[in-house]
């Protein structure tokens, strides 16, 4: 069998490592309310049509989610609908809450590469140090965190129409996760995704979630803009 070269060897190691490094992880932690105690009362099948606030910030972004939503909707098995004739409405908000700055201890690894000439002729020599080898293997890093969080809220269509913002809700789910990403662009997708797990469900509790980003979910969303 063939020895693959050292060099080689180390190239391969350094590009896994930052392949992995570059897959962002989000946790997500999601609550869904009904009246009941078991699920809302709309099923699969029934219309929708979802409402953008005419008011929101960015108009564009607003948009954007609510092509999400309604892709969502449609893979749930749920018919899209003209707003008079929609059996239900969705309602949306999302933002960011104000960021909180620590300090964070971070491991220390490094990969060294070196060239130089022996006994036994030139060469290439490298090394691999990983959390815990050498006299200091952690340093401090102050980092921004995010509180991001997006809520819906289901509605029947005929009450919605006669009443607006004061009809009264059938389910409302409300999914919250927090990093160090500001951009509310990207991380409304695992937001989005970790919600509609629950979908209509009275969760009774907070439900945590783990979204990649090279989640095919995830990479068909970012896809919408």
């Amino acid at each position: 069998m063939k020895k693959i070269p050292g060099i080689l060897l180390l190239t391969i190691l350094s590009v896994a490592l930052i392949g992995c490094a570059s897959t962002r992880t989000y946790r997500v932690q999601v609550n869904g309310y009904t009246e009941e105690a078991a699920v809302a009362p709309f099923a699969v099948g029934v219309s929708f049509f979802v409402v953008e606030d005419q008011d929101a910030a960015n108009p564009l972004l607003e948009k954007e989610v609510k092509a999400k939503l309604d892709k969502l909707l449609e893979k749930k098995g749920y018919i899209p609908a003209p707003y008079e004739q929609a059996e239900y409405c969705l309602l949306f908000t999302y933002g960011m809450g104000t960021p909180q700055t620590v300090s964070v201890a971070e491991p220390s690894w490094g990969i060294g590469v070196g060239v130089g000439t022996g006994y036994w002729g030139p060469g290439a020599g490298y090394g691999f140090y990983w959390p815990g080898w050498g006299p200091y293997p952690y340093y401090s890093e102050i980092e921004t965190f995010y509180n991001r969080w997006l809520k819906l809220t289901v509605v029947e269509g005929k009450q919605y129409r006669t009443a607006g913002k004061k009809a009264q809700p059938v389910w409302v789910g409300e999914a919250r996760s927090i990093g160090t990403s500001s951009d509310l662009r990207e991380v409304l997708n695992p937001l989005l995704l970790a919600a509609f797990e629950q979908f209509g469900k009275n969760t009774r509790k907070a439900v945590r979630t783990t979204i990649k980003q090279n989640d095919p979910r995830f990479v068909e969303l970012e896809r919408i803009q």
